[in-house]
């Protein structure tokens, strides 16, 4: 397992370093920005003030700040930046992790080998928590590196809270994207499945947002718990939210290993 592991790693380390990079650069240029936005924060909110309010409902932009990092941060890198990345990252691993060794006819030669299915299947799953763990840590705990060189204050707290429920977020999604690898044996499958269900997801999000009649429709999505501005801004958590990532990454994790561990690989 530990073999698996490595070489998935090592296959994957050039889109990690690219991806975890993009979010370090991200990060920073935003930091840099910082100091100039609170200096004229009056103005920029007054400016924002007069766009359309059905703009910022539809981007889940609870309230307009410039006078932290943090409310700064929450609308420019984690409102859409930061997950967007994060997807892209996780599914692509996940699609090449089962669905890609099937498809390229490498997996029943790693099966030949004195291995089980799951173990080859944990030694995936576990490269791609490891990749979802190294790219949270560069792309949000940079903070600590970032924030003393341009001279802004900040709450490593909330930041800590705001990594904690990113890298849920991230797995839960990781975890469906290897369930559907495990059922798929094409990794174009498994992008338009999962790029699918995101995609409803997110919609079902914006539309609850912007309609107090179908805000029942947010209990449907990903997006909607994945509370960035209570973390990151008010420095809270809320348990249901992480209770519910973890109950999703449970039955994906356990649906994937299963769903494997009985299927035809030659399919």
């Amino acid at each position: 397992m530990l073999n698996i592991f490595l070489r998935t790693i090592k296959d994957r380390r050039i889109s990690l370093a690219v991806y975890s990079t993009a979010g370090l650069i991200f990060l920073w240029m935003y930091v840099a920005l910082f100091p100039s936005m609170q200096k004229n924060a009056e103005a920029f909110e007054e400016m924002f003030e007069n766009m359309p309010e059905i703009f910022f409902k539809a981007l889940g932009i609870e309230s307009l700040g410039f006078s932290t990092i943090e409310q700064f941060l929450s609308i420019e890198h984690f409102s859409l930046v930061w997950p967007l990345m994060a997807i892209f990252l996780l599914l692509s691993i996940a699609g090449s992790s089962l669905a890609g060794e099937i498809e390229r006819g490498t997996a029943e030669l790693l099966l030949s080998k004195p291995i089980s299915r799951l173990k080859l299947f944990l030694g995936k799953y576990i490269s791609g928590i490891f990749s979802l763990l190294v790219f949270t840590v560069i792309s949000i705990f940079a903070i600590a590196v970032l924030a003393p060189m341009h001279a802004v204050s900040y709450n490593f707290a909330n930041f800590a809270l705001a990594a904690v429920l990113s890298f849920l977020f991230g797995w839960a999604i990781f975890s469906m994207g290897m369930l559907f690898s495990a059922v798929f044996s094409e990794r174009s499958r498994v992008y338009m499945a999962c790029g699918a269900i995101l995609l409803v997801m997110y919609v079902l999000n914006v539309v609850a947002l912007l309609s107090q009649n179908l805000e029942w429709l947010k209990y449907a999505s990903f997006f909607h718990y994945y509370d960035y501005h209570a973390a990151i801004v008010d420095g809270s958590l809320n348990i249901f939210n992480v209770l519910l990532f973890g109950g999703v990454i449970t039955v994906f994790s356990i649906g994937a290993a299963w769903w494997f561990t009985r299927r035809d690989i030659a399919v």
